[in-house]
């Protein structure tokens, strides 16, 4: 296959910021009624905020991811899969913390937006552009500042 000089992008936010989000909208706001839609309102929200995406853009496709650049794409499934493992161990913390599915409800909502984009591309539908309007994407530099930032807080309300 003759090499493209397609950029290869990923995600927008990462999930477990917006996980976290969700999750701690449902613990202070606990009538699914409000706090659904809050959690999934979250999401835009966060996509407000500064933060690097490896600069997505609308029309990709699964397959540009694998034929892009191996080491680009190495990092971004290397940055994909802390970020799902910190999720799955935030979606475990919650279970068995707090026992509250509205939690999880919420945190589900917090990513669902990402989430549907990303099944899509899953089933060769070319990335959506539905949120790329939302995206205040910054350099890698201070981009992944939000991250970390987004979770503690998120996480402190969750605690307290």
């Amino acid at each position: 296959m003759p090499h493209t000089n397609l950029k290869l992008y990923t995600i927008h936010m990462l999930y477990l910021p917006h996980f976290l989000t969700g999750a701690t909208i449902l613990k202070l706001a606990p009538n699914p009624i409000v706090g659904l839609p809050l959690a999934l309102l979250s999401h835009f929200i966060l996509d407000l905020t500064p933060h690097n995406d490896f600069d997505l853009r609308p029309g990709m496709k699964l397959r540009d991811f694998f034929h892009s650049e191996p080491r680009k794409r190495n990092l971004i499934i290397t940055v994909l899969s802390i970020d799902y493992l910190f999720t799955a161990v935030a979606f475990l913390w919650i279970l068995t913390t707090y026992k509250d599915m509205m939690f999880l409800a919420g945190g589900i909502a917090g990513v669902f937006p990402d989430a549907l984009e990303q099944t899509l591309m899953l089933f060769g539908i070319p990335l959506p552009g539905w949120q790329d309007k939302l995206q205040w994407r910054v350099s890698a530099k201070y981009g992944f500042i939000s991250y970390p930032i987004v979770s503690a807080i998120a996480i402190y309300f969750l605690i307290t």
